[in-house]
């Protein structure tokens, strides 16, 4: 997170780690230029070892991402009770708000990590920067 704070697209990072016996949580916000807003929770399950050197694995996320005090821009999330892929929504930022679009993700390997999600969001804010300051 530092890199994207250090370019001053992402200009604060609420999120706090939780570290739990055999999981490890990710929650929080990330507030990224012109009131962009990525809600982040992940659970990440610690497979063995200790500190630095443990194996990890992502056993569930959610990163839903909106401008603050308009529409929503997408939401990812993992496979849960009527959805047996990860999966991406997508948003009518500009019109109505609502969903357009759900997109499964069943290839484990095409998973956005949450660095890939901040920088996509990066260049949707890059190609909508004009229209989000309409917007608000």
């Amino acid at each position: 997170m530092a890199g994207f704070l250090d370019e001053g697209f992402v200009v604060e990072d609420r999120c706090d780690f939780v570290f739990l016996p055999s999981i490890i949580l990710l929650q929080g916000t990330i507030v990224c230029l012109d009131a962009l807003t990525v809600e982040v929770a992940k659970e990440i399950a610690i497979l063995g070892g200790r500190g630095m050197n443990a194996r990890v694995q992502t056993r569930r996320f959610r990163y839903h991402a909106w401008v603050r005090g308009a529409h929503n821009i997408l939401r990812y999330e993992s496979a849960h009770d009527h959805r047996p892929y990860a999966h991406k929504h997508v948003y009518n930022t500009f019109g109505d708000g609502r969903e357009t679009a759900v997109v499964d993700i069943a290839d484990e390997n095409q998973i956005p990590t949450l660095g890939e999600v901040i920088r996509e969001l990066q260049v949707w804010h890059q190609e909508n920067a004009v229209r989000i300051k309409i917007l608000r």
